[in-house]
């Protein structure tokens, strides 16, 4: 379940004016400093907007609330950040999303809680099923959703964690173009339905900065069992590994790689199938305009400095979605190219604005958000 980050939307009023900073400030912003104090705990609300090609412009609020658990003994470590968070937003395409999400880190970092509470009203595009459909095939649907997630992890050794995860998942009160393939009734959960998952996962997390990191890895792997036994109306098994690393490359320059695979078996609904595209890896396609029962991807981002609290990023992307390995062609396979400008909002977590285009198989498009991709 992977940190929402990129929610901490427009931060830049109320992070950007650094409270407590003793540095000169520019024009109400702090100078670049690493080494800025991190307050314990504290609590904000915050305005947030967003620009995607699935959501078009998005507004809403957060509020946030993050602690440090301090160490008992001697010989323990102050805890990472943890924190507990409540988003809503709505989008031009008249979507609602609701969260709750929490991440917390016992005493000397022991046991790690995550989980989200979730509500969505979303209408949505659906192309088909495969790697091969056309952007004339696209039928809008709308749906809602409830979504419950908690997951407890085991420190086995530092910044290695193990442990089980449960989710629950109810889609419900679907509409269709009339006339698509969605309302014809032969697309798996094409009425919606519940899922109920046990699950296990793995991670490893050594990143200097899992905002914006510049050395270090993140590795996850992560099984889910949806079952009838459980309650759920599809049985399905899926399969989730993600694999980050950060190179640092001379001052404040950094080499990010990001490699993702997911595989689905069974009888797998359409809302829940691997999909190609996003804000994050294959930038340049909107999030489910592909989506099959596997994805497989990966991506390159070269990330420097231009002046003051200014950067930029290039980036290239490879992958695509599949029903078997043999799916995978050349003329087919996904790519991304494209660049951003950063921003930077709060210099002690490394927190930036970002703006990129990335270009696809089928044209290109812009990206407002906070946040890197990865």
């Amino acid at each position: 379940m992977p940190l929402p980050f990129r929610k901490f939307f427009v931060l830049l009023i109320l992070l950007s004016s650094g409270k407590g900073l003793a540095q000169k400030k520019i024009f109400g912003f702090s100078p670049l400093a690493d080494t800025l104090s991190v307050e314990k705990k504290g609590f904000f609300l915050l305005p947030l907007i967003y620009y995607t090609p699935d959501t078009r412009w998005a507004f809403g609020g957060a509020g946030v609330y993050y602690f440090k658990v301090p160490p008992r003994y001697e010989y323990e470590k102050l805890t990472r950040v943890s924190y507990v968070q409540f988003l809503a937003d709505y989008t031009q395409n008249d979507q609602l999303d609701v969260w709750g999400l929490w991440n917390i880190f016992t005493r000397n970092e022991n046991f790690l809680f995550k989980g989200e509470l979730r509500y969505r009203n979303f209408p949505d595009r659906f192309y088909g099923i495969g790697n091969a459909t056309t952007a004339a095939q696209e039928e809008k649907y709308a749906y809602s959703l409830v979504s419950v997630k908690n997951l407890a992890l085991k420190k086995i050794r530092p910044s290695l964690f193990v442990g089980l995860d449960y989710h629950f998942e109810r889609e419900y009160g679907f509409s269709y173009t009339q006339g698509g393939a969605l309302e014809q009734g032969t697309i798996t959960g094409y009425k919606g339905g519940t899922g109920s998952a046990i699950g296990l996962v793995g991670i490893l997390d050594s990143r200097n900065n899992a905002i914006n990191a510049r050395t270090g890895k993140l590795a996850e792997l992560s099984t889910y069992l949806y079952t009838p036994t459980l309650g759920s109306t599809f049985s399905f098994f899926n399969l989730n590994g993600i694999y980050q690393q950060y190179w640092p490359i001379g001052k404040n320059k950094t080499l990010a790689l990001q490699s993702r695979l997911r595989l689905s078996f069974g009888d797998v609904p359409f809302l829940d199938m691997s999909t190609a595209g996003g804000d994050d890896l294959l930038r340049g396609y909107p999030k489910n305009r592909f989506r099959d029962q596997h994805f497989a991807g990966t991506q390159l981002e070269y990330r420097y400095p231009l002046f003051w609290r200014f950067g930029m990023v290039s980036f290239v992307g490879l992958g695509d979605v599949f029903n078997r390995v043999s799916d995978i062609k050349a003329q087919t396979l996904k790519y991304s190219v494209g660049s951003g400008i950063r921003f930077v909002v709060n210099p002690a977590e490394r927190l930036n604005i970002r703006v990129d285009y990335a270009v696809g198989r089928e044209g290109g498009y812009f990206y407002f958000s906070v946040a890197e991709a990865f």
